[in-house]
């Protein structure tokens, strides 16, 4: 009896084990399967937070381009009256709106830069990149770029940029939205329909587009910072290695270095 009990009590342990396998097996499967569908509801969720975060905040598919819009994603500004002369410079200004450099030679140069354009003299168009946003960790350049686009729509890029650059903050502030889509263009006298249609713009993204290709330009090109003067492919220099002024800010000694940078 003994020896006959012995076996059974062993088999009865060994199917016990094989259950108890079968159940840990059964439970596992059970397991990844629930973990397997918890997965699928995560990415669908996320997947739809990414598509509706997009639809908030990405640009519109109706992208646009600038009336004034120049080939290499620049804008130009126009004469008031008077047609350039034939033989006339192009003038390229590379611009980020975040740049103080760029406000204090705005603010030294751009109206005599205007002057010669409104002469008829020479041609200018404006490129901007915005390759301080990620050093300043915001996106103040590119949004600036955008609302300066759609100035150009409504016919006040020249009054906007202007603007941009007279109430610039300090480096590192950045622009408000209120700023750049209330105050400046109020100020740079974009009013009623026009207000309107500007603010739609600004809100969809509408040159987006654009304002990543000129971007993507400025890279291509080369260009190392801002502010950068180009006439062809010659850079104007504006002061030497000692810091003295090489160019005044009148229009007659604008043009010459420009001519001269043509030549």
């Amino acid at each position: 009896m003994a020896n006959n009990a012995g076996p059974s009590r062993r088999e009865a342990m060994r199917l016990k084990a094989e259950a108890e396998e079968a159940r840990a097996k059964r439970n596992s499967r059970i397991l990844w399967i629930s973990l397997g569908a918890v997965a699928v509801v995560v990415v669908v969720i996320l997947a739809l937070v990414i598509t509706q975060t997009l639809a908030k905040n990405g640009p519109s598919a109706d992208q646009q381009t600038p009336p004034n819009a120049t080939e290499k994603f620049g804008i130009e500004l126009k004469t008031k009256d008077v047609e350039p002369a034939a033989d006339a410079a192009h003038l390229v200004i590379w611009e980020d709106y975040q740049c103080p450099a760029c406000a204090a030679r705005e603010e030294a140069f751009g109206s005599v830069v205007k002057q010669l354009v409104d002469e008829g003299k020479i041609t200018v168009e404006i490129r901007t990149a915005h390759f301080l946003d990620p050093l300043l960790r915001n996106d103040s350049s590119e949004r600036a770029a955008l609302a300066a686009a759609a100035a150009d729509e409504v016919g006040k890029f020249r009054e906007f940029h202007e603007t941009v650059y007279k109430d610039q903050p300090e480096e590192g502030v950045g622009y408000t939205d209120q700023q750049l889509r209330v105050d400046f263009p109020t100020e740079a006298g974009i009013t009623g329909a026009d207000l309107t249609k500007f603010q739609e713009l600004y809100d969809g993204k509408a040159f987006a587009d654009f304002v990543k290709s000129a971007n993507d330009q400025f890279t291509r090109d080369g260009i190392s910072g801002t502010p950068t003067y180009m006439v062809g492919e010659n850079k104007l220099e504006f002061a030497d290695a000692s810091n003295q002024p090489l160019i005044q800010p009148t229009p007659e000694d604008m043009l010459r270095a420009i001519n001269e940078a043509n030549n």
